[in-house]
């Protein structure tokens, strides 16, 4: 189970199908009113959508034996169910290399966006400066069109910076977890 939990679920889910079939035909066949609803390919519908917790009522137990087999490929069905969604996420989740990975990307993203940040904060600080010293008149609107840059400028920068803060945050979290692991 820990080396191929996909195959071992597979296997033991159509093989539990296959035995409960046969035996819930079994209960059903010998209680004094055999029809044709109890064949093989009935009992492995029924079996199946019992085990899947659909129950469409199509077939039903009329037996105890029957309804015992019923309620326990409904339990069955369950637990096999939880331990699949269990085995998927486990997959899907990202190992921890993974993530640091990840993290380091994202890092080297935000450190390359905060350089052009604080690049463009310096460009429209010079465009301003250069418009301040200027006599002509048409430069006031170019002065408050560089202003307002400077001020998207200097909000992106912190709006950068307060991402590379969370970011390090997790990292640190992510360390902080794996050597608590460690420890025990």
């Amino acid at each position: 189970m820990a080396d191929h939990p996909l195959t071992v679920l597979v296997v033991f889910t159509v093989s539990y199908w296959i035995c409960m079939s046969w035996m819930f035909t079994q209960c059903e066949r010998y209680n004094g009113r055999f029809t044709a609803d109890h064949y093989y390919l009935n009992s492995l519908w029924f079996v199946t959508v019992s085990f899947l917790s659909v129950g469409y009522g199509d077939i039903v137990p009329s037996t105890y034996c029957g309804r015992m087999l019923a309620i326990t490929t409904g339990i069955v069905g369950a637990g096999v169910s939880s331990a699949l969604i269990a085995v998927i996420s486990r997959k899907l989740e990202l190992s921890r290399a993974e993530k640091h990975v990840n993290n380091f990307m994202a890092d080297s993203k935000l450190t390359n966006q905060r350089k052009n940040a604080a690049a463009s904060v310096l460009q429209q600080t010079w465009f301003i400066h250069k418009y301040q010293r200027s006599a002509n008149k048409g430069d006031d609107l170019r002065l408050r069109h560089h202003q307002r840059k400077f001020l998207n400028a200097i909000n992106d920068f912190r709006r950068i910076k307060w991402d590379q803060r969370k970011l390090q945050e997790r990292g640190n979290s992510l360390l902080d977890v794996g050597k608590v692991g460690k420890n025990f």
